[in-house]
Formats: structure tokens, sequence, C-alpha cells
């Protein structure tokens, strides 16, 4: 079980999902994680950017997970 800490307080990580932004920018994507009573229409966290930055932090987070 993944718990997250979102807008409201904590939640147990219920669906994590990338979404390919390329309508809008192209090269871009997002990262939502929700939880499983979703609030309006905004994971609590979600995050968006060029996919090589995106792929970056994603990578650095490994990084420090393994060495954790």
């Amino acid at each position: 079980m993944i718990e997250c800490r979102g807008r409201n307080g904590w939640f147990i990580l219920h669906q994590a999902k990338v979404e390919r932004l390329d309508l809008v920018r192209e090269g871009h994507v997002a990262v939502s994680m929700r939880s499983r009573f979703p609030y309006l229409n905004v994971a609590p966290i979600y995050f968006r950017g060029p996919r090589t930055e995106v792929l970056k932090l994603l990578e650095q987070l490994v990084k420090e997970v393994q060495g954790a």
C-alpha cells in the first residue's frame, strides 16, 4: 500500500496514470495520482512538463528509492 499526501491530507494511492499532452504541447506528459474517492476533476497529486524532464525526475526518484 502506497500512501500519498495531497491537498486534503493523506490518502491511499488507488491509481497512477500518465497522459500524453501532445495536443496541448508536443512532447509533454502529465502524471496524476488519485485515491479511490476522486475530488472534482483534478487529482490530489498532478504534475506535467516536457517528457524529458518528467523522465529525469522519475529516474532520480528511482535512484533515491534504490539507495534508501
